[in-house]
């Protein structure tokens, strides 16, 4: 019987390896981190979510894996209005958002809103502090208590808790107060950084058909007030329907299902909707759409409900999360989800999920990705992983150095990790698993547990269950056969196996990654400074390059007397330490390095650290300043910090104690000198603070002034040194504001003309080349007549006969100038003619170039100037410059003095 039964179990184990051997080859091949996953796909089977308690009789609050998302916002955002969206076309982004801890898989929720508008929902809640305890707490019943941690992968006030929280309490965030709303909203009274944790506990209402089917009595006036009103627009077929589709109901419970389930079981899920935001939602997927998703489906469900008089709530959060790990999921934008909560009296208020199953078009880039850091490969290093592909972000992949995980990338592709101390670094990363897809193929109707998350199992706990109805040596043979497959098997005969592969996090193609290794730079230094005589205290700073090396064992003369803080300091006591040399060594992981720290005698007994010591401690940074152009109060300056040549990157700088920034990734930094007669910048890393004073501003300053000053003087000087005055200049400004002014009508004009000119270019050609073709059909005897060679020479002959003509008029020209007797070009000569051309300057004539001293002379007086000054000018240039006269200083002087009169006239 043994041997019979063993052949018997080996021969259905043959039989299994060849079923699903076929099954591989003839079932098209399924890309479990691909975007076309179909039901199945995502989180836990059906079978398995009723054993987990995460659903309701008829499928009513299923599993977070069985619901089918929609953009409700994909934020940790939670505004007291919400407005419902209309088709999505895109695919959605899965930004990582938060990573709960947890042996519970529940729906994660935001906030509740109270308000129908028809087009969208508004909050009408109060809050306080949840040390003052939950508001409403006492109108929910308590059940099992779950506990959990969250970490926010990204700036909020909004902190996500399962229904009902109890109890909510930060995690190194003193100062800040967690608010809970009477609505079941938490949030806090500021921003949490990314990266912060927060520890809550739970407790949902029993949500067994039992339970609820008792739960029958009428609900509180305000409650009902409140979570029964509708618009008053609210088209009347809304309620009709609805009365229809519940009539013959006799509990509350199993009216709401008969909604939920109507609901499911006749309309479809999509995000290419037909539903118009502008118009009643409710009525529109009642009567006239027949596809929608989440949003819709919860609003119309509440909306129906309250028909009904049965008090319902619009509820926002996210469904479920991704498993990465031991108790931890993932929460990404694309799980933004929106249900309903009825209230039942002693009970509570119970979660309804009626959307169905679907799938969504979420944006999941495979390998192979780009992968950068944002800064150079150092041990020890703060850096950014980004992570592209076909150089666009790719969102939402994990992350791992060296083989562990470091986070997720976000919206920006990117994620920050801290180098490992090794001699060779390996970043990865891979796709996000199928469990980014919402899909509902439980069809299941069997009752569930009656606590909401109370036993959430894992896959891998199914496998145990499976034992009982098949054979160990099947159970031990399909992993083995599974493991080869490209399918993930959901179930065999019934219970879920979930052993068919390892956690899917980790279940991972090696060729399904992208990786890239660097070899880190791991040569540091250690700087001595402080007070290294006897009895003092030197400080030890080890780096590389500009990275601290922290947490690195030092030995001090062989022996290990401690390790560095995490700016990479040891502060070593020399107490009871001879003068002399000792060695130094710090090591961590690849870092290894040695030094000398020469230890001096006490100078005149004074064994502390002296100011002097301190300003000449080599570890402190040097910081150069370079000024815009001069160091002046206000304007800008670049300061560069620096420590043995290496720029120090990302450490405050101060002016006058105040910070004005830090340093970029090159040590540098742009600055505003204050208004100060001196300023001083400080910086300060590895514990150890620089300082460069800047003196002299306001020196500085008085300098550019009368540097300024003396120019203006100095120019003021060369103008009545030469004549030069405020209406001359006046002129001159005028006269190139009007030149500026006509520049544009100049080149109008310029283009017109350039255009006509091109115009006649091109008939002329035209007519050209028209006439070509008799002209070559002439003979060659009618071309040379046409040419008339005889013409041609002629006209060669007559033009250099002129150009002949011309050469000799203008040789009689030269000598006759050169026979002239030229005036002589004397002081008193140039004098008459400065004056001369200041008078013209002052008089400006029409048409400079044509003009005679005479006719100059008349043009003045008909302006109004004075006939005898402007008389007397010209005579004496006339006398000078025709008349060969030689003036003398008397008559100088007098037309200097004619031509200030003429100013003077003019001034008044």
């Amino acid at each position: 019987m043994s041997e019979g039964r063993q052949t018997g179990e080996g021969v259905l184990v043959i039989v299994a390896i060849v079923a699903l051997l076929l099954s591989a080859a003839f079932l098209p091949v399924v890309d479990i981190f691909g975007e076309e996953n179909g039901p199945g796909a995502l989180g836990l089977p059906g079978d398995e979510l009723e054993e987990s308690g995460l659903g309701t009789a008829g499928g009513g609050g299923e599993m977070p894996g069985g619901t089918s998302g929609s953009p409700v916002g994909g934020s940790l955002a939670a505004p007291e209005q919400t407005s419902i969206s209309s088709g999505f076309n895109g695919s959605l982004t899965p930004v990582p958002l938060f990573v709960v801890n947890s042996s519970e898989t529940t729906y994660w929720r935001q906030t509740a809103y109270t308000d129908y508008t028809g087009t969208g929902w508004e909050q009408s809640a109060d809050d306080r502090p949840i040390s003052e305890g939950v508001p409403n707490d006492d109108r929910t019943v308590d059940s099992q208590i779950i506990e959990y941690e969250v970490t926010v992968l990204t700036d909020t006030r909004s902190l996500p808790t399962a229904w009902q929280p109890k109890s909510v309490s930060l995690s190194n965030q003193s100062g800040t107060t967690v608010r809970a709303s009477t609505v079941g909203g938490v949030s806090t009274d500021r921003s949490l950084s990314k990266g912060a944790t927060y520890t809550a506990t739970s407790s949902p209402p029993p949500r067994d058909a039992t339970t609820l089917r008792q739960a029958d009595g009428r609900a509180p006036d305000n409650i009902r007030q409140t979570y029964t009103q509708l618009p008053a627009d609210t088209p009347d077929r809304v309620g009709e329907r609805t009365a229809e589709i519940v009539g013959g109901e006799q509990t509350r419970y199993d009216r709401v299902m008969a909604v939920h389930d109507w609901l499911e079981s006749n309309k479809g899920y999509s995000l290419q909707t037909d539903i118009d935001s502008s118009q009643p939602i409710a009525d529109q997927l009642l009567f006239e759409v027949d596809e929608a998703y989440c949003q819709h489906f919860a609003t119309t469900m509440a909306a129906m409900l309250r028909s009904q008089d049965i008090p319902a709530r619009y509820v926002v959060g996210f469904a479920g999360g991704s498993p990465v790990g031991d108790g931890e999921s993932l929460v990404t934008s694309d799980r933004a989800h929106a249900w309903v909560e009825v209230y039942f009296e002693g009970v509570g208020w119970v979660r309804f999920d009626p959307t169905p199953g679907g799938s969504l078009p979420v944006d999941s880039p495979q390998p192979p990705y780009d992968l950068s850091l944002n800064r150079s490969a150092v041990v020890g290093a703060d850096v950014a992983v980004n992570v592209e592909k076909n150089d666009s972000a790719v969102v939402g992949v994990p992350v791992y150095v060296n083989d562990e995980r470091v986070g997720w990338t976000d919206a920006s592709g990117e994620t920050p990790a801290t180098l490992p101390y090794a001699e060779e670094i390996t970043i990865t990363a891979r796709p996000r698993g199928s469990e980014t897809k919402y899909s509902d193929d439980s069809g299941s109707t069997t009752t569930v547990a009656d606590i909401d998350g109370s036993a959430s199992t894992l896959l891998t706990t199914d496998f145990d269950d499976a034992t009982s109805t098949v054979s160990p040596r099947l159970v031990e043979a399909l992993p083995t056969v599974a493991s080869s497959l490209p399918l993930v098997i959901s179930r065999l005969g019934g219970p879920t196996i979930g052993a068919l592969g390892t956690d899917f996090h980790q279940v991972d193609d090696a060729t399904n990654e992208s990786s890239v290794t660097y070899a880190p730079e791991t040569n540091a230094t250690i700087s001595v400074g402080g007070n290294r005589t006897t009895g003092g205290t030197a400080r030890l700073v080890v780096a590389v390059q500009d990275v601290p090396v922290a947490d690195a064992n030092i030995d001090f003369d062989g022996e290990t007397v401690g390790s560095t803080d995490s700016d990479g300091v040891y502060e070593l006591s020399l107490a009871n330490i001879e003068p002399g040399n000792y060695s130094v060594r710090a090591t961590r992981g690849s870092v290894d390095v040695s030094s000398t720290l020469t230890v001096t005698p006490p100078e005149g007994g004074n064994d502390s650290e002296t100011a002097e010591d301190k300003q000449r401690d080599p570890l402190a940074p040097n910081i150069s300043v370079s000024p815009s152009l001069i160091a002046l109060p206000g304007t800008s300056a670049t300061a560069t910090v620096s420590r043995n040549g290496q720029p120090i990157s990302g450490t405050p700088v101060r002016v006058d104690g105040e910070v004005v920034g830090e340093t970029d990734a090159n040590g540098t930094i742009t600055l505003s000198f204050p208004i100060a007669d001196s300023v001083v910048l400080t910086a300060s890393a590895n514990g150890v603070t620089g300082e460069q004073s800047i003196d002299g501003l306001y020196r500085n300053a008085g300098v550019v002034v009368a540097a300024l000053v003396g120019t203006l003087v100095g120019l003021i000087m060369i103008a009545r040194r030469y004549g030069i005055t405020r209406q001359l200049l006046t002129r001159r400004l005028a006269a190139i504001v009007a030149l500026l002014i006509s520049i544009p009508h100049r080149l109008t004009n310029l283009v017109i003309r350039l255009a006509a000119a091109f115009e006649a270019a091109i008939v002329g050609l035209w007519r050209q080349l028209t006439s070509l073709p008799s002209l070559l059909t002439g003979s060659l005897i009618n071309i040379l007549h046409q040419v008339n060679p005889y013409g041609l020479l002629l006209a060669a002959i007559t033009w250099v006969r002129s150009r002949l003509r011309g050469l000799r008029r203008s040789s009689d020209d030269t000598t006759a100038d050169a026979t002239t007797t030229r005036t002589p070009d004397t002081e008193q000569h140039r004098r008459i003619r400065a004056i001369w051309g200041s008078f013209v300057e002052f008089v400006r004539p029409p048409k400079l170039t044509t003009r005679t001293p005479a006719e100059i002379s008349r043009y003045a007086i008909r302006q109004g100037l004075p006939r005898r000054p402007v008389e007397y000018i010209t005579d004496l240039y006339r006398a000078v410059e025709y008349g060969h006269r030689s003036p003398d200083e008397s008559r100088l002087e007098s037309a200097r003095e004619a031509l200030s009169t003429l100013r003077e006239e003019d001034d008044e």
